[in-house]
């Protein structure tokens, strides 16, 4: 009786509006009471086992395999930047109500570091913001830099947050850094260059303003077209919120509260795209010019990668459906399986009849393609590539975010201390099958690999229940191919200190 007295009649109304079925919100509830559910790890990557290291003969020849290729598909990048930049700067505003660090030391290395980020010329050139530096005034500067009146970078997304300044003076968004780096590498033989973005519903209007009054310069520079679209995660995949006892969350006016459901749910934005290869990375990982020479071979290299082995299963696929093919072709199509795309077959296919064997290694093929680049941890907060131990005996390569371990178990917790690389979100992707079809990517999702995160939000304690990463759980059953690279492709920005990294002042 319980569980049927949860909603009222004006519940289900709100849930019809947002676009939810009251079914999925018992499921989530379920979800909720099982608890967390966490993967089972065989072993961290290495190179030479789930990880391949190109050496750099190969990597010229992959390099210009790409250049050589790319014009005959259509391309498209793939850019997550939902992300509020109120997070960049989460531990100003608790200095922001104070008016200081608590410190005089701390107090001066504000303003020495206040110098060196790129949008401290926007602040010298308004007559408040060069007030409040003569001053000293801390409170009075973050409230300009923060909030409405002044640069309202706390009410931004991070796409439009200046993120370098240059020789020039010129300082450039992350945004404008990404329609750069782009057209460096993903124009067509039309010249033409495909971005998506996708942003919260409440900038959508913002985003698109600023990429029409910018485009025309980037257009110029680097000599393309640019074709520019935009998503909103869905809020019907939010998630609803519970407190601690598992029951549903209520705001003061007694309606159910949503929270989204994480990048999980950009899945279904991904599935949306009509593009033969998608290459996938952050808003906030973006380097200034300077470093394009560095870091624009492995974006080809990851591409070059990805059209080879494309080309490849295509090749097998056609011939499995097509001919009759012989034992020794079977193995060398099962080798290639194992050697190549890291496919780890049940012990005991060697057994199986020829016709089952077959439609085994079809299937196995026969789906969603990811190449993604690794490197080095160096202790940046995420997700790192693992052998991942399946129910069948199987196991699949999968990107482990911390919150999939049971950190109960000694075992689990000392195999994720032994991994040696991270996940920086750089991956090319294939959402197309051998006939050019696209699949639905939705059958390829772990649906156990969400996450419940404890949460406390204005003195209320909550759960919070994230639906499986776009790239974890979101792609676990994707065929996957780890590479690689050096440091240098890796440029996250998290918090504004972040900025202040020589990889980020490089232009300045």
């Amino acid at each position: 009786m319980e569980k049927k007295n949860l909603f009222t009649l004006k519940d289900f109304k709100n849930i019809r509006t947002l676009g939810f079925d009251a079914g999925d919100l018992q499921k989530q509830l379920a979800i909720y009471r099982q608890g967390a559910s966490y993967l089972k790890l065989d072993r961290p990557c290495t190179v030479g086992d789930g990880i391949i290291s190109i050496r750099s003969g190969q990597r010229k020849r992959l390099i210009e395999f790409y250049e050589k290729t790319a014009g005959k598909y259509k391309l498209i990048k793939f850019i997550p930047a939902s992300g509020a930049a109120s997070r960049m700067f989460a531990n100003w505003f608790p200095v922001m109500e104070k008016g200081s660090f608590g410190s005089a030391v701390f107090d001066r290395k504000f303003f020495r570091d206040l110098a060196k980020l790129p949008f401290s010329p926007l602040i010298k050139k308004d007559r408040k913001g060069q007030k409040l530096l003569a001053k000293k005034k801390i409170k009075g500067l973050l409230e300009f830099i923060l909030e409405k009146g002044g640069l309202n970078f706390g009410a931004l997304p991070k796409a439009l947050i200046p993120f370098h300044r240059y020789f020039s003076g010129e300082t450039r968004t992350a945004l404008e850094e990404h329609l750069d780096e782009a057209a460096q590498y993903l124009s067509d033989r039309k010249n033409i260059c495909h971005l998506h973005f996708t942003v919260s519903s409440e900038y959508k209007k913002d985003v698109a303003k600023y990429v029409k009054a910018v485009a025309d310069k980037y257009e110029k520079l680097c000599g393309v077209k640019f074709r520019i679209s935009y998503s909103v995660q869905s809020p019907a995949t939010d998630t609803i919120a519970v407190a601690e006892n598992n029951l549903p969350l209520r705001d003061e006016a007694g309606r159910l509260i949503f929270r989204p459901g994480g990048h999980g749910a950009l899945l279904a934005n991904l599935n949306r795209l009509n593009a033969d290869f998608i290459f996938v990375k952050n808003i906030d990982n973006i380097a200034p010019r300077p470093l394009r020479g560095k870091n624009l071979p492995y974006k080809k290299l990851l591409g070059g990668i990805a059209f080879k082995i494309r080309e490849d299963i295509l090749t097998i696929l056609c011939k499995m459906e097509k001919e009759e093919l012989s034992a020794a072709a079977i193995e060398n199509i099962t080798k290639y399986c194992s050697e190549t795309i890291n496919i780890v077959f049940p012990k005991g296919m060697a057994k199986l009849a020829k016709k089952k064997k077959i439609s085994m290694i079809f299937s196995a093929l026969n789906r969603p393609l990811r190449v993604c680049g690794v490197v080095k941890n160096v202790g940046e907060p995420g997700g790192g590539p693992f052998w991942v131990a399946e129910n069948n005996g199987t196991q699949t390569l999968q990107i482990v975010e911390r919150g999939h371990i049971d950190k109960s178990k000694p075992k689990q917790l000392a195999i994720w201390s032994q991994a040696k690389y991270f996940n920086p979100v750089d991956m090319v992707c294939c959402i197309k099958d051998y006939r050019g079809e696209k699949f639905n990517l939705d059958k390829y999702v772990n649906k156990d690999a969400y996450l419940i995160s404890p949460k406390n939000e204005k003195r209320i304690k909550l759960k919070a229940l994230e639906l499986p990463g776009l790239w974890n759980g979101g792609m676990a059953y994707w065929n996957t191919v780890f590479v690689e690279l050096p440091l240098i492709v890796f440029n996250p920005v998290k918090t504004v200190y972040d900025l202040l990294r020589p990889e980020h002042r490089t232009a300045s």
